[in-house]
């Protein structure tokens, strides 16, 4: 029998896949009714249907965009003509099953019933892949300390994080240096197998880090601010076909980091006064730096993270593809329901 805990992991893991059925649904109710109402004034039956097609892919799609999977208003064109041309995609192959197969006395609605169930989970997945691409992504961050309950941390958010963010941090940038158990990635590897590994080296000196590492992790970010040379690291990272992330602090004018951010997969930008601390206030001076960094000409070519203060408040006035969180995920009541907020958080 499934318990409070089961159903409530259910949900939050199929969220978006719940919300798209229902909107699914209504959308075919409201398909009905207009193509209902035209046939009653003698339109055309193929001109109702397609009228009725039409309202319904507006409808869906709004309520998809703006209240399911949450992208950037900036984003709307782009999305809405994907997610027009796949539901005509759709459409097209039911109206072809409904020629191929012969529905004897079956009304247009149950036709449509019929054909939109048989295709309806293979047109969830082309949305969620093509349309809403765009949707935010979370990421729960920790340090590798020895008290680290990797465990305990996964029996909170179990899989509902998009990816695991692993701090690594020294002396040579923080006084908060923690000592470093490089091995834990292995046990990080075995409880997410699935997830990507994103690891972010607080260092002066990242060539100390990055060899130990790089078996580990997906994705690598490295500090503009770095003593090392970070164009070699980068050839190397990417030689080992990982992916280059650039990381920032706000103390750093964003200006500089161009030329290098133009050869990076990501931007990493800390959004607080000291870096190195957990449970700090976001700083605002950060969504200047978002600003300037999504009016770039090459901004498609790499994602943008924040890490710093960010809570679910905070996760509404973000335009941007990432974010990591550690005490306002791992310290809240429901771990992985905090997770789900922050990904449905409204721009």
């Amino acid at each position: 029998m499934l318990n409070k805990n089961t159903i409530s992991n259910l949900f939050h893991k199929y969220r978006f896949f719940y919300i798209f059925i229902i909107i699914g649904f209504t959308s075919l109710i409201i398909e009905f009714f207009i193509y209902n109402i035209l046939s009653k004034y003698k339109f055309n039956s193929e001109a109702s249907s397609f009228i009725g097609l039409m309202t319904s892919v507006i409808f869906a799609f709004y309520l998809n965009f703006f209240f399911n999977f949450e992208i950037h208003k900036s984003k709307i064109t782009k999305a809405f003509i994907i997610f027009v041309i796949i539901c005509f995609f759709s459409w097209s192959f039911q109206k072809f099953l409904g020629i191929y197969f012969t529905f004897e006395e079956v009304s247009y609605e149950v036709k449509r019933l019929i054909t939109s169930g048989l295709f309806f989970t293979i047109a969830y997945f082309l949305h969620k892949k093509f349309s809403f691409r765009e949707s935010k992504k979370v990421g729960v961050a920790f340090y590798l300390t020895k008290s680290l309950k990797l465990k305990k941390i996964y029996n909170l958010i179990k899989n509902n994080a998009n990816f695991i963010h692993v701090d690594i941090i020294d002396k040579s940038f923080s006084k908060s240096e923690v000592k470093n158990k490089i091995e834990m990635f292995n046990q990080i590897k075995s409880i997410w197998p699935n997830q990507e590994i994103h690891a972010h080296v607080m260092s002066k000196k990242p060539s100390r880090w990055v060899k130990k590492i790089i078996e580990y992790c997906d994705v690598i970010f490295l500090h503009y601010e770095a003593n090392d040379d970070l164009n070699k690291l980068k050839n190397y990272i990417i030689s080992k076909n990982k992916k280059f992330g650039l990381a920032t602090t706000l103390k750093t004018n964003p200006k500089n980091i161009i030329q290098l951010l133009k050869k990076s997969s990501a931007l990493l930008i800390l959004s607080v006064d000291k870096p190195g601390f957990s449970g700090q206030n976001f700083n605002f001076k950060a969504i200047k730096y978002i600003d300037f960094f999504n009016n770039l000409a090459f901004r498609k070519n790499f994602r943008v993270c924040v890490d710093g203060g960010v809570d679910k408040n905070i996760v509404k006035i973000l335009d941007v593809d990432d974010v990591v969180s550690n005490s306002s995920i791992l310290g809240s009541i429901d771990p992985a329901g905090e997770i789900i907020k922050f990904k449905s958080a409204d721009y």
